[in-house]
């Protein structure tokens, strides 16, 4: 993959004088959106792969990706694991997996539903891909 695909978080000399401004990091970090015919599942197992994120949050996002589904990425509230599902299917700890989820969801790949309790053992997740990953996945 090559950085050309990635947008510039600091603006050039040219940039400035269009009036051009980078793309901020929340937007790079926004869930990309699936282009007709696109499957999520196959996408999201790519970008995990290739990301360099350690072991343990790979094991929390794949372990998620199981509820989800295959063609949208959509965890509807019946099929969540929440906090002991994801224990209990990873086996890791509790702290592990929270702080597991907290790194994916700082770095674009799990989003938490905003009317959601923020504690991790009730709140509703979904696994997500970053909409600067979709855009490598693609150009790839």
């Amino acid at each position: 993959m090559t950085t050309d695909t990635l947008p510039r978080l600091i603006p050039t000399p040219r940039d400035v004088a269009e009036g051009r401004r980078p793309e901020s990091i929340a937007d790079r970090l926004a869930p990309g959106s699936l282009l007709r015919g696109e499957r999520f599942r196959p996408l999201f197992e790519q970008g995990i792969r290739g990301s360099r994120m350690t072991p343990h949050s790979r094991l929390v996002a794949f372990t998620l990706l199981t509820f989800a589904s295959a063609r949208t990425g959509e965890l509807p509230p019946e099929r969540q694991p929440f906090l002991a599902g994801l224990v209990a299917a990873t086996g890791l700890n509790a702290g592990q997996v929270v702080v597991q989820l907290r790194v994916l969801e700082t770095r674009g790949w799990v989003q938490r539903d905003p009317a959601s309790p923020h504690r991790y053992e009730e709140a509703l997740l979904r696994p997500v891909i970053p909409r600067y990953v979709l855009a490598q996945l693609r150009a790839s």
